[in-house]
Formats: C-alpha cells, structure tokens, sequence
C-alpha cells in the first residue's frame, strides 16, 4: 500500500496509557490509517524516527489563544510545543462573543495593536472566520460568560433583570447552536463575578443539552478555595452539566496543601454522580492583572475607567490603600520574606522597561513602599499591566498532576518571539507546558510515567470535551503527531526570557500536515475548527 506519510521505527505512546510499542504510523490524507510493521509499504514522504517517540498531537484543553488566532493563525508557540488542538475561550472571556461595542475596549484594544478587530457578531461568524483565514491547531471554542455580561449587563454590579436573564441563556443556547461546545466562567473577574450562584446555574443548564461542559476559573483560588470549588460542584450538580477545574491550584503560603481537601471533594462528588475533572499548568507562578490580584474587590468594581478614576483621586486613592493596608498587614512590609519579592511585573506595554522587575525592586527604587507602587503602576499603565505571582507550591502541582482526575492545560495565548508579541513578558508556559511535563515532572522527577503523562495531555482531554477520534494513536483516527527526543524533550522558556521554543520536539503534525518541523514553523494551517453542533458546519 502507498501512504502519503509513513513515520517508521518510532516508540508509539498510544494516548490510553498502553505500554510503549516500537511500531510504524500511516497516514492518508488526514487520517491514521495503519499502524504496525509497514515495512512493506511505502509513502510520499518517509521518516526515520529511530530513538525518537510518536505521540498523539497534545489537546491543550484550557488556552486564551483566540485572543491571538486572528492576527497570528501560525501560533507559533502552541504548536512548538505539540499541540494540534486548542480549547479557547476560557475564564469567561470569549472572542468570538465580543462585538465592536464600546463595552469591549479592551478586547479591541489588544487585538487593535496587532492590526486586527473584531469583524463579527455571533460565534458562528468568528468560526467562520478564522476557518476562511485558516489556523494551525485544531480551534475548538467555550462561550464567556463574562462576555455574555458585559453584552447583555454591562459592567454593572447587580443581577440582570428578567429580561437580561432569558437573553444571556437564550445567547448560550444559540452559542451551542453554532458550535460552541460548552460554557466557561472567570469567577475572579469583572464582570464575570458579579453573577451570583442562580445566575450561573440558568446559563450553565443551557449547554446541558448539547453534552456541554462548564469550566470554571473559580470565584477564588486562595483563602476561599474550598467554598470556591464547593460553587463549582453545586453549579454542575444543580445544572445537570460537567464540570471543568481550571488550572487548579492553592495560592499562597498560608493556603498550600488545600488541594487535598479540594481533591478529596472532587472525588466525593465524582461518587455521587457528578461529571468533574480538573486541569494544571506545571508552574509554580500564575500570570493576571495587576489589579486583579491585589485591588479590594469594590475598589475593582465597575469599568476600567471607573477603577482608575477611584485609583486618580485622591481621598479615593487614601480608602484603598487603608483598606489593602488593613486586611493585609504583611502588604506594607519589604522585609526578606515579603511577598513582594516573588510578584514580577509581566505584560507592561507603556513602560517595557520594567517588565521582569519585582514590586520590591520597584518600591525600593521610587522610595515608597510597595502598596503606593502597585497602585502608581496601575496607573500609569491605565489598568492594562499582569504581574506573575510566584504562588503556587510545587509540592502541591505533584499532589494535583498525580490525581487521575488531572489533565494539562498551559492556560496560554499563543504567540511569535518575533515583532510586537515577541516585547511583551508573557508567561513560559506558552511555549512551555507541554515539554516541561514530559522533562521534568517524567524524566528528572518521576511524578508521572510516560503513558500516564501523555493521556493527561492527549486522550483524557480529548474525551473530556467529546474528541474520540482524536489524542489517540488508532487506526481512523485524525493524523494528529508529535515526534520527540524523550532524553532532550523539555522546556526551555523562562520567566526572564520566556520567547524560548521548547528543545526536542522534532515534528508536529495537524490533520496530516507537518505544522512545525526543523525548530520553526512551517507557515502550513492545516487545524480545523471543530463545532460541537455538526449542523452548524
């Protein structure tokens, strides 16, 4: 038989878990269609792929890179590091939801920068699009339930009446209809955390009938991560619907050790009958706004002009800090086991210059203490700056990636070391996630085996979010590949130089078509945009 491709000699890890297995992969146009001794046979293009192994294209199931798909379709950094396929429109934020509406400043200010904007009204116009304009991943898109707000509310902080109410979930509905195969939340977030548990529990139901799936970044991550993950459950229980723990997590010293407990709760709810898993990016620091993290919650409340303008005045400004002094008396301290130390500015557009610097650095070089800085950089940034918090334990990512129930997601926007993406100070994990699993946490740490660590990242995702002919190594299956060195595979982006492809990823393959070969992007977009509804194609 002729094949178009043949990768011969390679150890296939399946996607299941099944032991490693020197065998051969066929491909036919964009399917799996042997796998075995080919020896006799012969294909258009053959690789030698002695030494090296074969995976599935790794499923990243939690990426916000349809901030990206519209001004870089070869994302880059997502498929350097083996992934075919993406789930975007997560944390409530959704693009293919936003229009060109005023309430959406900031979603067409960052697409703005890039020379793209908003050129549609439904997701089944933003799905249109980005397949006419092609992308190199597979796209598979949630709906934004902040997004929702914000088109059908507003920023406002209060519960949308009757009317609002039925337009959001009939606005989910029709987002299902379309191809959207399920809901997201950002629960620390305006406007997403404005909505109350009844309001999220209406919209949730609405993807129910489509075997949709809630994710949820949950309400809090920190001193509130057991109630948090309650929400989450009660929601999916009460909605009829599965449910997603986004990049899961205990934020702080004093919180370390609680995915225990939410661990546990996950499986006590899995016993009596709820659909839950969760995701994990392999990193000990988290990336969000600057105001997010550390701004009181009423002091956040509204517009990001509304914030600014309370941050702009002055007896505003004094409430504010008197008011993050107050319940956090450790926040004005500089000391060696300040947290100030471990908080590093991230994406800072206007002042690039202090990208990489920590808010200590900063607050011992103005003079004033570190509260007055956090503020003056909110500022002077007009609200657009993300901070990376070194956070997380990594005791505690041991304890979360061992769980069955875990599957990676990088949490990432994918990106270009090159031009204007290639200024701001994004976190490693856009082009990191994947390797580092397969570097560190099986090859240095032995956290995970092999197999298990390759169905977390291909085959559990998949069937998470109703792919079963794709993450697998199966004959009928989508030729979605990764071929990789297992003694270099690995990370090598960091926080202070995070542009960094990942070493030992040899080639990368979407729906048959090598989309990453020789260290660089082949320009080939060959994903497609998968609908949950098929109707809708």
């Amino acid at each position: 038989m002729t094949y178009d491709l043949i990768v011969r000699h390679g150890v296939v890890l399946d996607g299941l878990g099944n032991p490693p297995a020197m065998a051969d992969v066929g491909v036919l146009d964009d399917r799996i269609v042997a796998v075995g001794d080919l020896k006799q046979d012969h294909a258009a293009r053959e690789i030698d792929a002695t030494g090296k192994h074969v995976s599935p294209g790794f499923v990243d199931i939690h990426t916000h890179s349809d901030i990206s798909a519209t001004f870089h379709p070869q994302q880059e950094s997502i498929v350097s590091q083996g992934v075919t396929t993406q789930v975007v429109g997560n944390c409530s934020l959704c693009i293919g939801l936003c229009t060109s509406e005023p309430v959406f400043e900031w979603e067409q200010k960052i697409l703005g920068a890039h020379g793209a904007r908003i050129q549609w009204t439904s997701v089944a116009e933003h799905l249109r699009y980005v397949a006419d304009h092609g992308i190199a991943a597979n796209y598979v898109m949630l709906a934004g339930q902040g997004t929702l707000r914000k088109r059908f509310v507003g920023m406002e902080e209060r519960n949308p009446d009757s009317r609002e109410l039925a337009a959001m979930c009939d606005a989910v509905t029709n987002a299902c209809e379309e191809g959207a195969w399920g809901i997201s939340t950002g629960l620390e977030y305006t406007p997403s955390s404005y909505a109350d548990i009844d309001e999220l529990v209406a919209l949730t139901s609405r993807v129910a009938p489509f075997g949709g799936v809630y994710a949820s970044h949950l309400r809090n991550e920190a001193d509130l991560l057991e109630e948090a993950v309650a929400e989450a459950l009660e929601i999916g229980t009460r909605a009829g619907t599965a449910v997603q723990l986004s990049h899961h997590k205990a934020e702080g010293r004093s919180n370390w050790g609680k995915v225990h407990s939410t661990l546990k709760m996950v499986e006590n709810a899995r016993a009596a009958g709820l659909d839950v898993w969760l995701d994990q990016y392999p990193y000990t620091a988290f990336h969000n706004g600057l105001h997010t993290q550390f701004l009181p919650a009423w002091a956040n409340s509204g517009a990001n002009d509304t914030v600014l303008a309370r941050i702009r005045d002055d007896e505003t400004r004094q409430k504010i800090i008197l008011d993050m002094r107050t319940n956090h008396p450790d926040w004005d301290d500089l000391g060696p086991d300040s947290l100030w130390h471990s908080v590093q500015i991230g994406v800072c557009r206007n002042h690039k210059e202090i990208q990489g610097r920590t808010i200590a650095q900063l607050a011992r070089d103005r003079g004033m203490g570190p509260i007055e800085t956090v503020l003056d950089i909110i500022q002077s940034e007009n609200g657009y700056v993300g901070a990376v918090n070194f956070a997380i334990h990594e005791d505690d990512i041991a304890v979360v990636m061992r769980h069955p129930l875990t599957m990676i997601g990088s949490d990432a926007v994918g990106t270009s070391p090159r031009g204007k993406m290639g200024e701001d100070r994004v976190h490693p994990r856009s082009y990191g996630t994947f390797p580092r699993i397969l570097g560190r946490y099986v090859r240095e740490l032995g956290v995970l085996t092999e197999p298990e660590a390759i169905r977390k990242m291909t085959s559990m995702p998949a069937d998470r979010m109703g792919l079963p002919d794709r993450g697998r190594i199966e004959v009928g299956c989508y030729a979605d590949l990764v071929v990789y060195d297992p003694s270099t595979v690995g990370d090598t982006a960091t926080f202070e130089n995070p542009h960094q492809f990942a070493a030992g990823i040899i080639e990368v393959f979407v729906n048959g078509r090598s989309a990453w070969a020789a260290g660089a992007s082949t320009g080939t977009l060959a994903g497609k945009v998968l609908r949950k509804h098929q109707s809708s194609l």
